[in-house]
């Protein structure tokens, strides 16, 4: 069987012998020797961290070094994570593994440690470990990482030494072996917060925009509330204009902080804080680390007060809101722009052709589907992309269209997790899906890996049924050592703003790799098809399930400007990515989707 979908330089050939490929990785350096001592203080060392015990480890740390023993890299870094207090870090934006381990540990009996053992050791032998350590690694070469930089700086900013924070955040970013990370930042920038200096919280901003990083919802909701305190609303205008491109749904807290601005004094004019100094605003205006600045959802004053109306409903089929100041308002789908949809197609071309992007330093696909696989070199790598866009250049010629691109794998795979179940994908659910949309007279491409296909993998029985798959050009087989992910991404994006995709795959891979969370939040947002197979029926030819379709609604959940108020979605039972609330689904909250709308009280 063959396909002239699909990338034939490489798609189903056999892998060559070990020994024809050019090995392009560093040979493997056998383990060296490691002095039993030495051995004997690492995992000592990790113990304490498992234990978050500095006390233990202080005392471990004085004896080597009365024993002159020769203590690792990676033992000094645990040992700078002790001084900043394992037990004591901030939830922060991200799978709450700590909270959810912490739990599951007490459920299975397992004992837990409370008060953390380091809770005793006062700030100040903390912070003079963390220089003594630093000092340290100073005098044996040993450059410091991200994560040790960080540590560093946490530790200073809890005696609120901010000068020295800074100082060694510049440092950090003249190290070769730290790749700075949003963490290296947050800290000193919430610590600015909470002393209620925004400029030097904006400056923070500022620095780490340079490093092509973007703030998450917990930094976003502290600048909000240090605007709110000095009473700055064209800081408060930008960052929630911001928030509302990087957080489709904002936690409560987030909710709070908007609505403590508009119900605060500084929210009318004539009490606004005239900010004298331009400095703040002039950095404001270079943070631009995305396609294009976000649309400010301003005005953020008015000269009444403002009318804040909460959990108020939504008719999911007109869009219009059911009550409250902006009864009868619409909310509006928030398409891309021209700009931002060809930024995000040139970063999916440059990840598929090369591996990953110029800033990208993950050796992780995301989306838990293991390490990048770099086994095809680059140019076998562009040579089956280019197949695949001349492929889409063909299907796409003369006016013709691709209204659906199916993930097939996806859709092969739903509710087939089961004892018992076969490796390969259910074929005729796929089926179901394509006949689905061909009966609606829609254009489909249906995209899979090329190993769903091999003679060992596909039952003999399917074959005459993907056979009419290519025989009718539906088809494209993507090839061995290429994520078929990029190539359904692509051809949605090139196919153009009318094309859907059909997946229940949340793409946090894309999200990972991509860098460019507004762009893909905002295209997933209007152009993703979640799906249910539901009842058995009989259509006079065959028996099938029936597919139930969840399509994008016609408007955007998410903040927006709508006349001349503002509009917030509020967290509904099932939300994902619930960090900040300290939950990766929203449990505990109404099923009902709700909103809190605020406008400018009529005179």
């Amino acid at each position: 069987m063959t396909d002239p979908n699909r990338c034939s330089s490489t798609a189903g050939q056999k892998r060559p012998a070990k020994d024809s490929i050019i090995e392009t990785k560093k040979p493997k350096i056998g383990n060296k020797k490691v002095e039993p001592d030495v051995l004997a203080f690492r995992r000592l060392v990790q113990d304490c961290c498992s234990n978050n015990d500095l006390l233990k480890a202080i005392k471990a740390y004085e004896e080597a070094c009365q024993s002159s023993l020769k203590i690792e890299a990676q033992s000094f870094y645990n040992l700078l994570s002790l001084c900043d207090g394992l037990g004591q870090r901030s939830l922060h934006v991200g799978t709450p593994k700590a909270t959810q381990n912490n739990s599951q540990s007490a459920g299975k009996g397992k004992p837990t440690t409370q008060p953390f053992p380091d809770a005793v050791v006062d700030l100040e032998t903390r912070l003079n470990y963390a220089k003594r350590l630093y000092e340290h690694m100073q005098s044996l070469g040993f450059p410091l990482t991200e994560t040790a930089y960080s540590a560093l700086i946490k530790v200073h900013l809890k005696v609120q030494d901010t000068t020295r924070a800074e100082e060694l955040l510049a440092e950090a970013e003249q190290v070769a072996q730290c790749k700075p990370k949003l963490r290296l930042y947050s800290a000193t920038l919430l610590a600015y917060c909470h002393e209620g200096d925004l400029g030097a919280a904006v400056r923070v901003w500022h620095r780490l925009s340079q490093q092509g990083l973007v703030l998450s919802e917990k930094e976003y909701v502290n600048l909000l509330q240090c605007a709110t305190a000095t009473g700055n609303a064209r800081v408060f205008e930008r960052v929630l204009s911001d928030l509302a491109e990087d957080i489709l749904v904002p936690c409560q807290e987030t909710c709070q902080a908007i609505r403590s601005w508009f119900q605060s004094e500084f929210a009318i004019l004539p009490e606004a804080f005239a900010e004298k100094n331009d400095t703040i605003h002039r950095w404001m205006q270079e943070i631009q680390p995305h396609a294009e600045p976000a649309v400010l959802l301003g005005p953020v004053q008015c000269h009444t007060h403002w009318d804040v109306s909460e959990n108020v409903g939504i008719n999911p089929s007109s869009g219009k809101l059911l009550s409250g100041c902006l009864q009868d308002a619409p909310l509006r789908p928030v398409e891309l722009s021209s700009m931002a949809w060809a930024q995000m197609k040139e970063m999916n071309e440059t990840i598929a052709s090369s591996g990953k992007l110029e800033n990208d330093t993950s050796d992780y696909q995301g989306g838990r589907k293991g390490r990048k696989k770099t086994v095809l070199n680059t140019g076998e790598r562009q040579q089956c992309w280019k197949q695949f866009t001349d492929y889409l250049s063909r299907r796409l010629s003369d006016g013709q269209t691709i209204d659906v691109v199916i993930d097939g794998a996806n859709v092969g795979y739903f509710e087939t997790n089961f004892p018992g179940s076969p490796k390969h994908v259910d074929y005729h659910q796929i089926n179901w899906a394509v006949q689905h949309f061909l009966e609606q007279g829609k254009s489909v491409l249906l995209v899979m890996h090329c190993r769903h296909f091999a003679r060992h993998f596909m039952p003999e029985s399917v074959q005459p049924l993907v056979q009419r798959w290519m025989d009718h050009g539906l088809l494209y087989q993507t090839p061995r050592d290429m994520n078929d992910d990029w190539f359904w991404m692509q051809a949605a994006l090139v196919a153009g703003p009318g094309t859907l995709v059909l997946t229940n795959d949340e793409m946090r891979d894309h999200h990972f790799q991509m860098l460019a969370p507004r762009s893909f939040l905002r295209w997933k947002d209007r152009h993703q098809v979640h799906f249910q197979l539901g009842a058995w029926k009989h259509d006079g030819k065959e028996r099938r399930r029936e597919l139930i379709l969840t399509y994008p609604e016609i408007y955007s959940r998410r903040i927006q400007r709508v006349e001349d108020g503002l509009v917030v979605p509020l967290v509904k039972r099932g939300d994902v990515n619930r960090f900040l609330d300290g939950a990766f689904v929203a449990e505990d909250f109404p099923p009902e989707e709700t909103y809190m709308c605020i406008r400018p009280a009529k005179m």
